[in-house]
């Protein structure tokens, strides 16, 4: 280092410059920095920025989005069969006879239009108008849980990635630890203190730790593309992520979860409105049994062109009419093989099942609710548990290396130490996570995930 910052100096002295030169290098250098410090900075994604963007950019929240849309759309009284249908007709009739010397042609062109409504069918428009809106809500509910899942996927691969991140550092740590014991047995071996097998041992676990610092390295970047393909993001985007593993989960209430989980839960909302679709259609089917009430309006203009009408070498004549027309019908299903009964008695038996699915989901999301709170208990004291225990692997690793260099332990003993303090580090880490995918599932549950992450 020394010859180095001689060297350094003399290449001054030697090209020295003007004042006013080297003051604009230096600004330029400080302007660079200061853009290459935004610019990473700009590549630095908080957790509530991925949010935000795979909100925004997230496949499926996007499908769901479309879907809302096109139920948007279906929701009008006219596709629900409430307004008439008018129609243009137009035709051009011709005809050709050709009977001995005698050739007959006649032709007519027709224009007119044609009003269909049906009038009354039990008032089933209106029950399919119901139907639509059930529709349009239950798409919602749809896009409202795809938003949940979406933002607990994003949760968790963001503190995976963090996970993977800060191993990735512990492995560098204990990579470092086993070289310098390599270049330190190294040492002993050259002034006769070592033998062969111990320089063996430690290339041997400096090796295992250098393979899993590199296996490691992939796994970083699986979680980061993992992370960019739940926010929608390219490949090429540059990825850094802001924060630390680090989670404090707060202090939940049994009682308050339950009555959160009854009126909530998104998956009981939407299993409720698919419960008002079974109902609709039951009542859609018994609306079948009602008579049927048809209008049809028209009119008309007949036209017989002089061209299209001769006969033999007698030249035709042109005429034509308007005609007007109002007619209504009406239709009962008097027998149709015991068709309309067996639809009704059907309905009535899926929205059997799905009431019985409704209590079914219920009881599980009740015990998928204890569940998730005692065992949310146990990690949170579990992360307590192993941030001491990280504290205090670390301090024995520290003492192990002391008395290592002094030949107090032997080297077995330190590799001991060194890979208790890697268990343990991961184990911590492991916790954390292990916290943070508990928290999630109880407030998504609890239908409350949109809020403590917005």
């Amino acid at each position: 280092m020394g010859a180095f910052k001689t060297a350094s100096k003399k290449r001054i002295y030697k090209n020295r410059k003007p004042v006013k030169k080297i003051t604009t290098y230096l600004i330029i250098t400080f302007l660079f920095t200061l853009s290459t410090v935004a610019q990473e900075e700009s590549n630095s994604y908080t957790l509530e920025q991925l949010i935000s963007e795979s909100l925004q950019k997230n496949y499926d929240i996007r499908v769901s989005r479309t879907d809302l849309e096109i139920s948007e759309l279906s929701n009008t009284i006219g596709n629900a069969g409430m307004l008439p249908s008018l129609m243009w007709e137009s035709s051009l009739n011709n005809s050709f006879n050709d009977r001995y010397d005698s050739d007959n042609q006649t032709g007519s062109l027709q224009n007119g239009v044609r009003l269909n409504w049906l009038l009354f069918k039990g008032f089933s428009a209106h029950v399919r108008k119901d139907r639509l809106e059930t529709l349009e809500q239950l798409s919602g509910g749809n896009l409202a849980l795809v938003v949940e899942n979406t933002i607990q996927a994003v949760v968790m691969a963001y503190y995976r990635a963090l996970m993977a991140k800060e191993q990735l550092d512990l492995l560098n740590e204990v990579m470092l630890l086993s070289e310098d014991r390599l270049h330190y047995m190294e040492y002993r071996q050259e002034l006769g203190a070592a033998t062969s097998y111990e320089i063996l041992q430690a290339r041997t676990a400096y090796l295992t730790d250098k393979t899993a610092y590199l296996e490691q390295e992939v796994a970083v970047v699986s979680t980061i593309r993992e992370l960019k393909y739940l926010a929608g993001m390219d490949e090429g985007t540059a990825l850094k992520l802001a924060g630390e593993l680090e989670f404090e989960g707060g202090e939940f209430a049994l009682d308050e979860l339950m009555a959160q989980l009854g009126n909530s839960n998104r998956s009981i909302q939407n299993q409720y409105l698919n419960l008002t679709l079974l109902e609709k259609q039951r009542v859609l089917e018994q609306r079948s049994r009602y008579p049927s009430l048809n209008a049809t309006a028209g009119a008309g203009h007949n036209v017989y062109p002089e061209s299209l009408n001769n006969a033999g070498n007698i030249p035709g004549s042109s005429d034509g009419y308007f005609s007007y027309y109002a007619n209504f019908s009406l239709s009962f299903t008097l027998f149709d093989g015991d068709r309309i009964n067996r639809n009704i008695q059907i309905a009535r038996m899926e929205e059997a099942i799905g009431q019985t699915n409704l209590e079914q989901m219920k009881h599980r999301l009740k015990n998928q609710l204890l569940n998730l709170f005692d065992t949310y208990q146990v990690r949170k004291e579990l992360v307590e548990v192993g941030r001491e225990n990280i504290e205090t692997a670390r301090v024995n690793m520290q003492l192990s290396e002391e008395k290592f260099r002094v030949g107090a332990i032997n080297s077995f003993n330190f590799r001991d130490v060194q890979m208790g303090y890697l268990q343990t580090s991961i184990n911590y880490y492991r916790s954390v996570l292990n916290l943070v995918d508990t928290h999630t599932d109880l407030v998504r549950i609890t239908g409350g995930i949109v809020e403590e992450y917005e």
